[in-house]
């Protein structure tokens, strides 16, 4: 059993996304037609189809109001969809492309020992589960390497 589960946006931080077209930063944001597919859903964890109807939207993954509190661009699903049920499952995907794993504390506050690159096709879930073997260490954001973008957090069990 690993130490941690993956866990996507849920679906009550969208609500007024999808209510009402308004995210986190008060912007209101308009769903457009994927032209060209494989934008990563944060929603769901799964990558977009051409013809889906997404949204650009601004998410702080970390809810505590601190200065490691980051705001950033992500996709989801225009509408709610099935969402993703957090378990210690990875998405393929992740392993597609060079990843940036960010490491926090309880506080929440960064933890910069347990931070790491992981090039693509190296495997995600084996990095998590060594950064996780540091008890000092909650929960590690999922990053794109060269965007940076927020993908998922996974979370200690």
């Amino acid at each position: 059993m690993t130490s941690y589960r993956i866990e996507s946006i849920r679906p009550e931080a969208l609500a007024s996304v999808h209510r009402d077209g308004v995210e986190v930063l008060g912007n209101h944001v308009a769903a457009f037609d994927d032209t060209t597919g494989r934008e990563q859903l944060r929603c769901c964890l799964r990558l977009s189809r051409p013809g889906g109807r997404i949204v650009l939207i601004a998410h702080a993954p970390l809810s505590a109001h601190n200065p490691w509190r980051e705001v950033g661009p992500v996709y989801v699903h225009a509408a709610r969809c099935a969402g993703w049920t957090p378990s210690a499952a990875v998405p393929e995907w992740f392993d597609d492309a060079p990843r940036v794993l960010r490491a926090y504390t309880s506080e929440p506050a960064m933890h910069h020992p347990a931070n790491r690159v992981v090039a693509a096709g190296e495997g995600v879930a084996g990095a998590l589960e060594a950064i996780f073997a540091d008890p000092d260490v909650t929960q590690v954001h999922v990053r794109n390497l060269l965007a940076q973008c927020f993908v998922a957090k996974a979370v200690r069990r």
